[in-house]
């Protein structure tokens, strides 16, 4: 029967009471009813309750709504008949599910009065204070829309992918054709003007990778596992040209990443650094605060919602500090713009987000958050 009727008396009356007092605590139980009747019918979602033998007993006015049955009609129904034929088999596992496990959740295609709607359904196991099962309640919610836009996104992302691709493959044509003339043409041409060309296919060809793996690394699914940030930054470190910059030793910080892909958010992080703090020529000893400026010093370190990487460089001027993450922000000579982009991608990509602030000692300082779930 539908829910609102659950909690109704025979003739809205109880049928025999012995004394007042019972008919006050009869009384105060059917207006608790009512409420609870009340709440349930106020829901956009489905509420559905089904018996030991898994037929629909009590269920909220939303699925007379969507499948324009009457009460008479759903009573008893199974929960396969309100889905798709390509959808019950993942039903019936679920119910299956519940009744073993006592918890189940699952996604299925109905044919309602308002279209094609998917639902996510949940189940929970209902049993009475001796232990018996007596069915199992849950809530049908639809997420429709949420699916379309989520299938939207990935087809974009899937011709963002290909265009990117296309373009690299495009470009790399001429550069191979223009790479073996410059070659024949050096014999006739002053080695510095060959460097110099040499230096801007090289750049292009930075481009064009950085390019494509931006595109990559917001959309592919990360393969997570355990992994200690201190042996990241230390192997990430060891992969890029340091010059004279120096890695602290980081501490142990335990998270749940895909490695290969943190490895790469380490390495542009650190280039950054590199790239974009002083010279040698442009810092001098600072004696009176006892802190050595003659080289640029990075830190890795614990946050209470996940872990920083600073340094003791430039710094990033307020104004800058949401604008570096913008694909082409660089503004180093041999920088492609790309760097810090994809790091906002990759950590975006493990659901985490990534901020620009300003280091302890001045320089340059990106915090993580990580979500709860995220953190070991």
């Amino acid at each position: 029967m539908a829910l609102r009727s659950v909690c109704r008396w025979h003739n809205g009356e109880p049928a025999v009471l012995s004394s007042y007092g019972l008919r006050v605590r009869l009384s105060r139980m059917e207006d608790q009813c009512r409420v609870l009747a009340a709440a349930v019918e106020t829901l956009d979602d489905v509420f559905y309750v089904y018996d030991a033998d898994g037929k629909l007993a009590y269920w909220n006015a939303r699925l007379n709504e969507l499948f324009g049955l009457t009460d008479g009609e759903l009573s008893g129904m199974d929960p396969t008949e309100f889905f798709v034929a390509d959808d019950r088999a993942a039903v019936e596992a679920a119910i299956e599910d519940v009744f073993e496990s006592g918890q189940t959740s699952v996604e299925a295609r109905a044919e309602t009065t308002e279209g094609v709607v998917t639902f996510e359904l949940s189940g929970r196991l209902l049993t009475g204070d001796d232990g018996t099962v007596q069915g199992f309640s849950g809530v049908g919610r639809d997420i429709t829309d949420r699916r379309e836009r989520e299938w939207h996104l990935e087809r974009q992302n899937e011709r963002l992918t290909e265009f990117a691709d296309l373009l690299a493959h495009d470009l790399r044509t001429p550069l191979a054709v223009t790479s073996g003339h410059l070659e024949l043409a050096a014999e006739e041409l002053s080695p510095e003007r060959i460097d110099a060309a040499r230096d801007g296919l090289q750049r292009l060809e930075s481009i064009i990778e950085d390019m494509r793996t931006a595109t990559r690394e917001g959309t592919l699914a990360t393969d997570e596992q355990a992994v200690d940030i201190a042996d990241v930054a230390t192997t990430a470190w060891v992969h890029v040209e340091t010059s004279n910059a120096v890695l602290e030793p980081p501490p142990p910080i335990l998270v749940e990443a895909d490695l290969e892909r943190l490895l790469r958010l380490f390495e542009n992080l650190f280039i950054n650094a590199v790239t974009h703090g002083p010279g040698r020529d442009e810092r001098t000893s600072d004696e009176d605060s006892g802190v050595d400026t003659t080289e640029i010093t990075i830190r890795v370190v614990p946050t209470p919602d996940g872990f920083a990487i600073e340094d003791n460089g430039r710094g990033i001027a307020p104004d800058e500090r949401e604008r570096v993450f913008e694909p082409g922000a660089s503004r180093a000579a041999d920088g492609t713009g790309f760097g810090l982009y994809i790091v906002r991608a990759i950590a975006e990509a493990h659901g985490w987000t990534v901020r620009a602030t300003a280091g302890e000692h001045g320089g340059a300082r990106f915090e993580f958050d990580i979500d709860a779930d995220t953190a070991c």
